[in-house]
């Protein structure tokens, strides 16, 4: 048996984390009962429902996957790789967020009592697998993954002003930089819209609707709120060009989905973004908070419909890296050094 303990909160508008996308070809391949924990979004009822689930099946585990966050949830990460320690159960941990380098600095003590008694961190991009191998931690990379049968492809030979933003509204995404990039956008293109699909999460959504309303751009902007993946998959087809804002960032898989619909990207270069999205070959990338540098990259794309569609190709050709049957491979050497 193996327990993967960590946010299990698709159904509640989050990515699902890889294992949770795993979990089928997990227990095919291996023929093992995988247990997860947890789906409980109030954090209390999480930590509980994680200790049930610990708790009532550890004496038959093998190995145990703990995801170790940057913010509040670290602390989980570090009370369940306590308790693998004392009861000698194998654990590894699988990194989340762009700021675990800021956790690493402030909690060196606590990460240690983590990271080093592992038996091996798994990073989801090449970013957090540096940061790692910098502070002397075991680490391999594995990259996220996704459906790629879900995601259907459009080429697209003409690209209008018509903007695409998918992430949950908080400070550290930046949301209201999209807003002011479409304010710019509509002096040169009256057409221009955007669309924000995703839950509010620190009250960046209102913020956005005030911005919009104070530019008087409101009637130029859609907020969807939370949609299910297949609902705003759909929705994307009617977007040429995906928009990506954050000030902190890891390997997001918004990303991996727009190189997978054939959406030309323009995305802001912090945290693990450059390790898989190449300059002018599959995204403009551009600096951080540069509401100019963003809103002439997204001109480029619609006055020269050639070099959209070349990189739009090349993110293509590239997302099909991240597929669930290759990165499956990369967990299942992990995995069947632990199954009996």
């Amino acid at each position: 048996m193996i327990i993967y303990i960590g946010n299990i909160l698709s159904s509640k508008g989050f990515n699902p984390p890889p294992i949770e996308l795993l979990k089928l070809k997990i227990i095919e391949s291996f023929k093992i009962d995988l247990k997860l924990a947890s789906d409980k979004k109030n954090l209390l009822v999480r930590f509980i429902h994680m200790n049930f689930v610990f708790w009532t099946n550890m004496k038959q585990s093998s190995l145990i996957f703990i995801d170790v966050y940057s913010t509040k949830a670290f602390y989980f990460a570090f009370y369940f790789s306590l308790l693998c320690r004392l009861l000698y159960i194998p654990y590894i941990p699988i990194i989340h967020g762009g700021r675990i380098n800021r956790r690493i600095k402030n909690n060196r003590w606590l990460c240690g009592l983590i990271f080093n008694y592992s038996e091996v961190n798994i990073a989801p991009s090449s970013y957090i697998a540096d940061i790692f191998l910098r502070n002397n931690y075991k680490v391999q990379y594995i990259p996220n993954a996704i459906d790629l049968s879900i995601y259907p492809l459009k080429k697209r030979k003409e690209i209008r002003p018509y903007l695409l933003w998918v992430r949950s509204f908080h400070k550290i995404y930046n949301p209201q930089m999209a807003i002011y990039v479409l304010a710019e956008l509509l002096k040169k293109y009256p057409n221009a819209i955007l669309t924000m699909i995703g839950p509010d999460k620190d009250g960046s959504l209102n913020t956005c609707h005030e911005i919009a309303k104070s530019l008087n751009i409101d009637n130029q902007v859609r907020f969807t709120g939370y949609l299910k993946k297949l609902d705003w998959i759909k929705l994307s087809t009617n977007h040429d060009i995906f928009i990506n804002t954050t000030h902190i960032d890891n390997m997001p898989i918004s990303i991996l989905e727009a190189m997978a619909l054939g959406l030309p990207i323009v995305s802001t270069n912090v945290g693990g973004i450059s390790s898989f999205l190449d300059h002018k070959r599959n995204a403009y990338l551009i600096n951080d908070d540069d509401i100019g540098s963003m809103t002439k990259n997204i001109i480029k794309l619609i006055e020269n419909p050639k070099i959209a569609y070349n990189m739009s190709i090349n993110a293509y050709q590239d997302s099909k890296n991240y597929s669930l049957n290759n990165i499956f491979k990369d967990w299942e050497k992990i995995i069947k050094s632990y199954v009996k």
